[in-house]
């Protein structure tokens, strides 16, 4: 069993949230506005979103880019970090094949 270090996307809370208002606004749309869509009693939830302390529900966010025209991987903003993983089994193996330098090197020589 080896360990390796490969990349692996996660969600960029703030920058989402950056990108949910800077839509919301571009398609001149208003909290209340996006409050009044999804049925929110109060917009916290909206403000939420736009200050990246969470983000909206799958069905949610396919609502935002229905009314925003925007694919949700616009919507969403990813960065990635990297993870060491042990490879023991044979699926994380052929994983760990493809993003393992020596491995790499192996393949090509």
């Amino acid at each position: 069993m080896r360990t390796v270090t490969i990349q692996r996307p996660v969600v960029d809370l703030k920058s989402t949230g950056a990108q949910i208002k800077s839509l919301r606004i571009k398609s001149g749309y208003t909290v209340h506005d996006i409050q009044a869509v999804f049925g929110f009693e109060y917009p916290q939830a909206v403000y939420a979103w736009e200050s990246g302390k969470s983000i909206p529900t799958i069905d949610n966010l396919l609502v935002l880019a229905h009314l925003f025209d925007a694919a949700v991987e616009e919507i969403v903003i990813q960065r990635m970090i990297e993870i060491e993983v042990s490879c023991v089994s044979n699926k994380i193996e052929k994983l760990c094949n493809k993003n393992c330098n020596d491995c790499k090197l192996r393949l090509s020589a």
